[in-house]
């Protein structure tokens, strides 16, 4: 009931007290006089005043009653369908929330497994005394083993985050030379039967890249490439070019000699363009590494070499973009 008409409805009611009070004086009057039909009359009019007055009241306040819904909203409470059709209605959310999940795990596992990749650097520096060759083999695989986990772990929560679309790069000016000894140093961490060379040219620009994730697509092509021949490898940056549109960019390539030239150069190709075709833990890096790579500006591709040689190339530019 709004102000004005809450004023109106108590000025009508004080006026019928007042009339009710005025009416009954003089029914009392009569009365006391002995006059009753006179009395009789002035009670049956003020009855008469009183019902008509009461009826209008009821219908003035019976069509405020029907006319409140137009101006008081009820709020519904939302109900378990509700969140549902909302949960439905973005496909994308279960995937940030997976995303999200993994990086809170991938998080709890990194802590322990940098202390244990700490710890071995500790015994290897004999900053706890000497160890024999035993002990040094020994603590150099519980390393390596360690990496290994680290590299699983950051790739299985970038492939979270990729399909959540929420993966952020860290990029930064890195020369070329620097990612090629960082991976070299880690495959043959991986691979310590298989000789691993580095070849980079003078004078090489920059380049934008986020240099972890780029080291370890690195890493994964070189396994790729060695597991797929079996022998040794190089890996080496050709000096800076530029494309069709002018745009420069890196170029470096990972060479090994094959023992079957078509079936190892068909398996790295197969592994390159359907690298989640396997049910194992490289075809996922492969996969990560490429889609890293490509929203970096570069690309990934294989070339068939003479004298049955393997070469994969990874590109990356020489300018942020």
């Amino acid at each position: 009931m709004t102000g004005s008409r809450r004023l109106g409805v108590r000025s009508i009611h004080w006026s019928v007290v007042a009339v009710s009070f005025y009416f009954a004086c003089w029914w009392l009057l009569l009365a006391e006089a002995h006059v009753y039909w006179g009395a009789l009359a002035v009670l049956g009019v003020a009855l008469a005043m009183g019902a008509g007055v009461s009826w209008s009241l009821g219908v003035s306040l019976r069509g405020e009653h029907r006319a409140a819904p137009s101006h008081v909203q009820t709020v519904r409470q939302p109900s378990m369908r509700d969140a549902i059709d909302a949960h439905s209605a973005d496909p994308e959310e279960p995937a940030r929330q997976r995303a999200r999940f993994l990086g809170a795990l991938g998080h709890e596992l990194r802590n322990p497994l940098n202390s244990v990749t700490g710890f071995s650097d500790m015994l290897l520096g004999r900053v706890d005394g000497e160890l024999n060759a035993e002990q040094v083999r020994s603590v150099g695989t519980i390393r390596a083993s360690a990496e290994r986990l680290l590299r699983l772990v950051s790739t299985v929560v970038d492939r979270a985050s990729l399909e959540a679309g929420t993966l952020r790069l860290q990029q930064q000016w890195v020369a070329p030379d620097e990612l090629i000894s960082e991976a070299i140093s880690f495959v043959r961490s991986r691979a310590e039967d298989t000789s691993v060379l580095g070849g980079v040219s003078e004078g090489l620009p920059r380049i934008f890249v986020d240099r972890h994730r780029t080291v370890h697509s690195l890493v994964t092509l070189a396994v790729l490439v060695i597991r797929s021949s079996g022998t040794d490898i190089v890996m080496r940056v050709a000096p800076p070019r530029r494309d069709q549109v002018g745009k420069g960019f890196v170029q470096f390539d990972l060479m090994a000699t094959l023992k079957d030239s078509s079936a190892d150069t068909l398996a790295v190709v197969e592994r390159l363009e359907k690298p989640l075709s396997s049910s194992d833990a490289l075809g996922l890096e492969v996969a990560v590494a490429r889609s890293v790579i490509e929203a970096q500006g570069g690309r990934i591709w294989t070339e068939a070499g003479t004298a049955r040689s393997l070469r994969v190339c990874m590109t990356l530019p020489t300018s942020a973009h």
